[in-house]
């Protein structure tokens, strides 16, 4: 999110309220965006689902929507776009402040992970 100039940190504090993976400020023009990342267990879970529909229908103080990026990894993204429309947040008429980013799967610990070093021999 930085790359796309929100750069400033906010914590919003709402009694009651999800607190926000990632709420960012620009700085230049004031507007807050939230984040999500969402794995391929978290399709299935009721709570990640109310927490989508949570951020997704955010608007600020003159009602305008606030944007919405949720990250998920490259093989999951059709299955998140399906989830999407299923739970009503994106259609022809709404979901244009959520945006989907494909990202790449985190490398996998232990293999080629590290480097082997030989031992010592004495």
């Amino acid at each position: 999110m930085d790359s796309f100039g929100y750069t400033l940190e906010r914590q919003v504090n709402r009694v009651g309220a999800p607190l926000a993976e990632i709420a960012r400020v620009s700085p230049v023009r004031g507007r807050l965006v939230y984040g999500e990342t969402v794995l391929r267990g978290d399709l299935r879970r009721r709570q990640c689902h109310d927490r989508l529909r949570f951020f997704a229908q955010r608007r600020t103080r003159r009602r305008s929507q606030i944007l919405f990026f949720i990250a998920v990894e490259e093989v999951c993204r059709n299955e998140l776009e399906a989830l999407l429309v299923d739970l009503g947040i994106r259609n022809a008429l709404r979901g244009g402040n959520v945006h989907v980013l494909a990202v790449a799967p985190p490398p996998k610990a232990g293999v080629n992970g590290g480097i082997k070093r030989k031992s010592a021999a004495k």
